[in-house]
């Protein structure tokens, strides 16, 4: 799957755009501030219909403008799609093959995306929930009833606090026990089973990036030797004290480790980015194995805290995911790329995207 045509309008500072990917690589070259990332965050509104900038989408709107609109082209093998959203303040109209759809599980279905950014560390370095989200984004791709089950899980959940901080009876609490049971055992075996396949493909990249083969933990949200059930109800007095539910996939936790060391304490930032990237070329990998689709990656500004080596070495390992890579740098010699590798160069000005023959 790639991008064979994209347009944009009324996004930050971008003038209107009209390009042609290739259908491999693409840098994007430019000053800083020249518009670069902001072509990458469109790509990624079409996947997802969100900036990975701010949580504000006025931000993202041209300045005096009411609405942004992205579309694109996707090639998938003979198969081609068209994606379109147009975002204003309020609202998202998301059109896919000239259809209104109304959740954006359709677009990141059709267009699934991977991003890395200066910015990546955060994995490591916050709370488990960013965490939870790497891993739900590979087993939604490889699962296709995996948004089901979690949706329906956090819908339990969700009335199940309610009820808890409106202090409700044992008898009214306990009656979403059994759904909120069921819906957590498949997220949990999915989580599992996919983590397991997951981690040959890390530890390949990660030595081939780090020279250092990571050690995988994950905690599924309440103890293995102890059933669900009984730990709810258990621990229902405390979790009607502190208004939500303490045992569930909703607390899982995964952990990466280098010689039993928490990786974000051992890696140095350059390593860190290498490593995320790992995580992230293992799921492009695994997906394409698994499902026979291949991701987009957008990478924004490749060459920050990686010398001349580290980036070669990331950008071989890149294209050999067979995906569709966008790169941006400030500079196309910061980037070692053979003459007869297929890419297209685009240079970004004053918000005016122009292919570079």
């Amino acid at each position: 799957m790639s991008i064979t045509l994209l347009r944009a309008d009324q996004v930050r500072n971008l003038l209107e755009v009209d390009v042609q990917p290739h259908t491999q690589l693409n840098i994007i070259y430019g000053e800083n501030a020249s518009g670069k990332t902001s072509l990458l965050e469109a790509i990624h509104l079409l996947s997802t219909a969100r900036s990975f900038r701010t949580h504000r989408i006025q931000h993202v709107i041209q300045h005096e403008k009411d609405k942004l609109t992205v579309f694109a082209r996707l090639q998938n093998g003979p198969h081609v799609h068209q994606l379109g959203i147009e975002r204003s303040k309020r609202k998202a109209d998301i059109r896919v093959n000239n259809e209104t759809v109304h959740q954006t599980s359709v677009l990141t279905r059709h267009l699934p995306l991977q991003l890395i950014t200066p910015q990546v560390s955060s994995l490591l370095e916050q709370g488990p929930k960013m965490r939870r989200r790497f891993l739900d984004w590979g087993v939604f791709h490889v699962k296709h009833d995996y948004l089901n089950n979690w949706r329906a899980f956090h819908r339990v959940l969700q009335q199940r606090n309610a009820a808890l901080r409106q202090r409700q009876s044992i008898q009214q609490i306990s009656v979403w026990d059994k759904a909120l049971i069921e819906a957590a055992m498949v997220i949990t075996q999915c989580r599992q089973g996919y983590l397991t396949a997951l981690l040959p493909m890390l530890q390949q990249y990660s030595h081939g990036l780090i020279q250092l083969q990571p050690e995988l933990s994950y905690q599924q949200g309440w103890p293995v030797d102890e059933p669900l059930d009984k730990l709810l109800s258990e621990s229902l007095s405390r979790d009607r004290e502190r208004g939500h539910t303490q045992y569930g996939p909703h607390r899982a936790e995964l952990m990466f480790k280098f010689s039993g060391v928490p990786a974000h304490e051992v890696l140095s930032r350059g390593q860190m980015k290498l490593f995320i990237s790992a995580m992230q070329l293992a799921q492009v990998t695994h997906l394409s194995k698994e499902q026979n689709i291949q991701c987009v990656i957008l990478v924004d500004d490749l060459a920050a805290e990686l010398d001349r080596s580290r980036r070669s070495a990331l950008i071989d390992l890149l294209m050999a995911t067979q995906a569709q890579v966008f790169i941006t740098v400030t500079e196309p010699s910061l980037l070692d790329i053979a003459s007869d590798q297929g890419h297209k160069m685009f240079h970004v000005e004053h918000g005016r995207v122009r292919e570079v023959q």
